[in-house]
């Protein structure tokens, strides 16, 4: 699993910061978080796979999160795109979506199909679930929980020491049943062993909110809107600084806070967020377009 911090910059872009936009590429699946204005020329430009984007969640319909979003349906179409496309969203995403698509004369070779989500729905795909959480903006807005499945591994030593190595039993032990082998009972536990799956956390905009560290707990990655510094975050309502999405990632537990959202006023020294947000959360990184955060799978939990 690789996540893509695609775009970076708040409200306006800057000469080397696009509009809101995150990508994650599980299994081969593209899943698109906001779509700012440069999205696509982003993923164009780091080869990211614009047509194998499958889903697109909008965290809330200010412009800087969404104005990307007709080039990018336009795009699929000129490249013969056939496959439907799925966008989600906060209430009035299919209202607006369909403004979206009335606009301008084009017509489209595959299917869009749009929800509007609440808190509480749940998008399961092919080994995970995206849950959309509400966050505190001033409109309708969502933050989004992407988690992996839980996973079975074998233990390959003990898989040796049994003698299972060819056997067709495993099947049938990760079903969770026991089974008899060369004169022995050998139980799920003696052999599976549980890999927790991982959690990625999108903030979208928000002030700071227990709504967002409650769902942020354990994450993997916490991807969070830091707009400005602390000393200015009373201008700036319905976002958060750099300390406060700091103080969310330690109070949530997460693993990693990778900083996106910010200001232009910051384009020439991304340096004082970083620093205001270590002095509280240390693993913490600034995101530029286009960087790529790998999250591993998880060691099994040991029985």
């Amino acid at each position: 699993m690789d996540i893509w911090t695609v775009g970076t910059s708040s409200a306006v872009p800057t000469e080397e910061r696009g509009l809101p936009a995150n990508l994650i590429n599980y299994n081969g699946e593209r899943i698109l978080f906001d779509c700012g204005e440069g999205t696509q020329r982003r993923l164009m430009m780091d080869k990211l796979g614009l047509m194998k984007i499958s889903k697109i969640f909008i965290s809330h319909w200010h412009a800087d999160h969404f104005s990307g979003l007709l080039g990018l349906i336009q795009t699929m179409e000129l490249e013969g795109r056939e496959k439907p496309l799925y966008i989600y969203g906060p209430p009035r995403t299919e209202e607006f979506t369909d403004r979206i698509l009335d606009t301008g004369y084009f017509r489209r070779s595959y299917d869009i199909f749009v929800e509007d989500l609440v808190e509480g729905d749940e998008i399961v795909g092919e080994g995970y679930e995206v849950r959309p959480f509400e966050v505190e903006h001033g409109i309708n807005a969502f933050g989004f929980v992407f988690e992996e499945e839980d996973q079975k591994k074998v233990n390959k030593d003990k898989m040796k020491e049994l003698g299972l190595e060819q056997s067709p039993k495993i099947g049938e032990l990760k079903q969770g049943e026991t089974v008899e082998f060369d004169g022995q009972k050998i139980r799920p536990e003696d052999i599976i062993e549980d890999m927790p799956g991982r959690k990625i956390v999108y903030s979208g905009d928000t002030a700071k909110c227990d709504n967002m560290i409650k769902n942020a707990e354990n994450a993997d990655l916490l991807i969070h809107e830091a707009t400005c510094s602390h000393e200015m975050i009373d201008e700036r309502d319905g976002h958060t600084s750099a300390k406060q999405a700091a103080e969310i990632a330690d109070e949530s537990n997460v693993e990693k806070l990778a900083l996106t959202h910010l200001s232009r006023r910051y384009r020439n020294n991304t340096q004082k967020l970083r620093e205001e947000a270590q002095e509280v959360f240390e693993n913490t990184v600034v995101a530029k377009d286009g960087q790529k955060f790998e999250v591993k799978p998880h060691r099994p939990e040991k029985q």
